[in-house]
């Protein structure tokens, strides 16, 4: 027989808590690229070298491991489209916070292949100066950083508020047993 102390233990975690966590960690990876970025790491206003590799490996973050982040944001999301109850115009609203993810995603992408020196098509990027005049990989990091510090900024002023001032204790505990499961 298994006593009650050995019993399994829920991990209660406040939802709202774990993603501004998880927002931290992701202000704290885009500091650092742009700490690789810095005009001591890059000459000549472009990225070189050893930069290259290490930008890349933080980007990798950006092209996969976000999902988890994401998922979780859709669970809280989701929950919140339900308990609320939102006219069409409230859930389109939800809805641009998932769209947001998939589009900073992409944009992620993007620089990865730039950083890889390929094209969206797979061609050499040396070739698409053919195509017209593009913007250098500085600029691209740049506003990959702004769009996701703005993309945080509204989720935690929109989002994260509507929840903290919506949401029972109840609620917060589902969302949260839900999110860990992610």
């Amino acid at each position: 027989m298994v006593s009650r102390d050995s019993r399994r233990t829920s991990i209660t975690v406040d939802p709202v808590a774990l993603l501004k966590r998880e927002h931290g960690m992701i202000l704290d990876r885009l500091a650092m690229v742009e700490t690789a970025m810095s005009p001591r790491s890059v000459r000549s206003g472009g990225v070189k070298g050893t930069n290259r590799d290490t930008l890349r490996e933080l980007l990798q973050f950006f092209t996969g491991p976000v999902d988890v982040h994401f998922k979780r944001e859709e669970v809280l999301v989701g929950d919140l489209r339900r308990i609320l109850g939102r006219t069409q115009d409230g859930q389109e609203q939800f809805q641009s916070f998932l769209d947001e993810h998939q589009a900073l995603k992409a944009d992620a992408t993007a620089v990865m292949r730039q950083l890889e020196g390929r094209r969206a098509d797979g061609q050499d990027a040396a070739a698409s100066k053919t195509f017209g005049r593009l913007r250098t990989l500085t600029v691209e990091l740049h506003a990959l950083i702004r769009r996701y510090r703005g993309h945080i900024a509204c989720e935690e002023r929109l989002l994260f508020a509507l929840a903290e001032m919506r949401l029972t204790a109840v609620q917060r505990r589902r969302i949260s047993r839900r999110m860990l499961q992610v």
